[in-house]
């Protein structure tokens, strides 16, 4: 029931893992909600006994069910990336303009899914077709702004609005 030194060496120590809920890794009274303060996405530590754990990144200090790694769960956690590798993004649109395999949307603290984090590996580049249709769009609200405000000014001139509270 031990982790072999294969999978040992396979660890990435500053990494971000992955698994499918296993309602038997919970107590009988959280297994109807397997999401309650849990993500499932984990953080992998050494206790000092040697042994490897995975820990669920909704604790910040701790999980209070930590994940002993034996070589029979070891395949049930994907590694998604190591944490020195990215960088957060805030905007939603930004974030997807990414290439798909450099960009994540996880879980990784107390927030859970809801307010989850979105990430880019560093180095990766945007895909251009995305940002050459975002900035399209952005040229096409610019402009009905546009001539919105000049219509607006056309009616105040005019004397079609005399009202100027709302403008």
């Amino acid at each position: 029931m031990a982790l072999s030194q294969k999978n040992i060496d396979k660890l990435r120590m500053n990494g971000i893992y992955r698994c499918d809920p296993v309602l038997e890794w919970l107590p009988s009274y959280k297994r109807d909600k397997p999401y309650w303060c849990k993500n499932w996405t984990f953080r992998v530590r050494q206790s000092k006994s040697g042994k490897y754990f995975m820990y669920d990144t909704y604790w910040a200090t701790g999980d209070e069910y930590p994940v002993e790694l034996t070589d029979e769960n070891f395949d049930k956690f994907e590694f998604l990336f190591d944490l020195n590798d990215i960088r957060y993004v805030s905007s939603y649109s930004d974030w997807l303009e990414y290439p798909e395999e450099d960009r994540w949307c996880v879980a990784l603290d107390s927030g859970g899914i809801r307010y989850s984090k979105r990430v880019v590996r560093k180095g990766a580049k945007k895909i251009k077709d995305r940002v050459v249709e975002r900035i399209k769009r952005e040229i096409e609200s610019l402009k009905s702004e546009l001539a919105y405000q000049e219509k607006t000014l056309q009616k105040i001139e005019s004397g079609e609005i005399t009202d100027y509270m709302w403008v």
